[in-house]
């Protein structure tokens, strides 16, 4: 299914494996196993996909109850914004308006984030952060790694786990918010809480039972 003149992409998801990716085309491709199911919208510019399991629709037995396949195009700086529940996302270059999972398995690769949240999930990967940024949390495990820090960005951790690592040459000033939850530093003077001119803000806040990581990147390294 190919799509052109597309300004932005919103998506509605439930039990899918969606794997998407940002290229150098024009245009926007969506290729689902079947378009059984889906439900695809057009308007001023903006591509709306709502997409639920096959099994959903009717009655399976339980062995077939799989994800559901689904792939996507956009073009490089393309705002996309999705919200799915149960299921598995793969994505690599894209510009996320927002991202919402919840009870999912999320890998990115040098996605430019806006709104992040992860609900009983697991996160991880690298993103790059060009304006404001925000990244949640919620009883789950997050693991991320800031290759480029261009702007203000909050980290939250409820009932969760988040690792967060920022380039050493970042120009940053980390403030902490302890409201009943664990904030780690690594590698950073706590009294003295800023990395080059501090010009973007750095809000580290853990809610009750919430435990969240901050460290830095040296180099090319891989692990956070």
């Amino acid at each position: 299914m190919r799509f052109e003149g597309i300004e932005e992409v919103w998506m509605k998801l439930v039990d899918v494996d969606l794997k998407i990716a940002a290229w150098d085309r024009d245009y926007v491709e969506l290729n689902p196993r079947s378009e059984k199911g889906i439900k695809v919208r057009v308007k001023d510019g903006r591509l709306s996909v709502d997409y639920k399991a096959l099994w959903k629709l009717g009655k399976t037995i339980k062995r077939d109850r799989g994800l559901e396949p689904l792939e996507l195009r956009v073009p490089f700086g393309v705002p996309v914004s999705v919200g799915i529940k149960r299921g598995e996302v793969t994505a690599e270059g894209v510009r996320f308006e927002s991202l919402s999972v919840g009870e999912c398995k999320t890998s990115l690769k040098r996605c430019i984030i806006g709104d992040l949240i992860s609900a009983v999930s697991t996160l991880s990967g690298s993103v790059v952060v060009k304006e404001k940024a925000s990244v949640m949390a919620i009883a789950g495990r997050v693991t991320l790694k800031v290759e480029e820090l261009d702007g203000d960005i909050e980290a939250v951790s409820n009932m969760g786990i988040l690792k967060l690592a920022i380039p050493i040459d970042s120009d940053a000033s980390i403030k902490v918010e302890d409201n009943g939850g664990v904030v780690k530093l690594e590698g950073i003077n706590p009294k003295d809480p800023i990395l080059g001119d501090g010009r973007n803000t750095v809000t580290l806040r853990a809610e009750i039972g919430g435990i969240l990581e901050l460290s830095i990147l040296e180099g090319d390294e891989d692990d956070i």
